[in-house]
C-alpha cells in the first residue's frame, strides 16, 4: 500500500485492539490502541519523503514534519467512539486535529533543562494528546509523572500558577539534569508508562504531566531508523 496525497483514508488494522487504562491516583484515562494501521510502514515511507525541520516555537527535542491529511482523517474516524467513551467528548461536537511527525533526535547533553523534565501541553482537560509509535526499534514510550512538591499528576487552570512557579524555582535552583525524564528524578515520580510497540497509538489528556522516555544519546534522523512518531492534539469543536 502506498500513501498518496489524494488518499482520503488509510486502512485501519485488521487486528486493531483498543484498551482503556487509568493512570495514577487521579485515575487519568489512557487509551491504548494496538495495530492501529493495516500498513504502518506506509507512514514510515511518507515520513522519509517529508521535509523535516527544527520546530521554532516548542520544546520538542528533535525534528518535525507535516502529517498526511489522510492519516489524521483515518485516526479521527476510527477512534471517534472510543474517544467519546474514554474522555467524555460530546457526540455532537466536531473534532479539531493538529499534528506532526516527530523524530526525537536531540541528545540529552544538547537538550535544555526544561526539555528534561515532565511537561503538560496546557491547562485544558479537554485537549487530548496523541502519540503513534512508528519506529521499528527498542525505543522508550511515554511516561506519566507526579510532581513531588505539589502532588499534582495533572495541571489544570486552578493548578497552573502554583505548579509553574514551583517547577520553575526547582529548575533554577537545581543542577542541570544529565538525562531525560524517567525513573529516579529528584522532583518527579514516574507513576506509569505506555511502553513502545510498533504501530501502537496512545491518547491521554494533554494536561497530565508526561514525557517521552528517551535515551541519552542523539537519535537517528532517518525516519526508517529513528524514534519516529505521529504526534497530535485533538479538541472538541462546536457543531457546525
Amino acid at each position: 500500500m502506498t500513501l498518496l496525497a489524494t488518499d482520503r483514508y488509510l486502512r485501519i488494522g485488521r487486528a486493531i485492539r483498543v484498551r482503556l487504562r487509568h493512570v495514577g491516583r487521579e485515575r487519568q484515562p489512557l487509551l491504548v490502541v494496538d495495530d492501529m494501521l493495516d500498513d504502518a510502514d506506509a507512514m514510515i515511507e511518507a515520513a522519509r519523503a517529508a521535509r523535516f525541520y527544527v520546530p521554532p516555537h516548542t520544546n520538542y527535542p528533535g525534528l518535525n514534519a507535516n502529517l498526511p491529511e489522510a492519516y489524521y482523517r483515518t485516526v479521527l474516524a476510527t477512534l471517534r467512539g472510543a474517544l467519546e467513551a474514554a474522555f467524555g467528548l460530546p457526540a455532537s461536537a466536531g473534532l479539531n486535529f493538529f499534528g506532526y511527525f516527530g523524530l526525537a533526535a536531540t541528545g540529552a547533553d544538547e537538550a535544555a533543562p526544561v526539555q528534561k523534565i515532565p511537561h503538560h501541553d496546557g491547562p485544558e482537560p479537554g485537549r487530548l494528546a496523541m502519540v503513534h509509535y512508528l519506529g521499528r526499534g527498542a525505543f522508550g514510550g511515554t511516561g506519566f509523572f507526579r510532581h513531588k512538591a505539589t502532588g499534582f499528576e495533572s495541571v489544570d487552570g486552578d493548578r497552573q500558577g502554583s505548579y509553574v512557579a514551583c517547577a520553575q524555582a526547582e529548575l533554577e535552583a537545581g543542577s542541570a539534569r544529565t538525562a531525560y525524564a524517567g525513573a529516579g528524578m529528584e522532583h518527579y515520580d514516574l507513576i506509569d508508562q505506555a511502553d513502545w510497540a510498533f504501530n501502537r497509538l496512545v491518547v491521554y489528556r494533554g494536561h497530565v504531566l508526561h514525557s517521552a522516555l528517551l535515551g541519552a544519546g542523539p537519535g537517528a534522523t532517518d525516519p526508517a531508523a529513528g524514534r519516529l512518531t505521529a504526534n497530535g492534539f485533538i479538541e472538541a469543536a462546536p457543531p457546525r
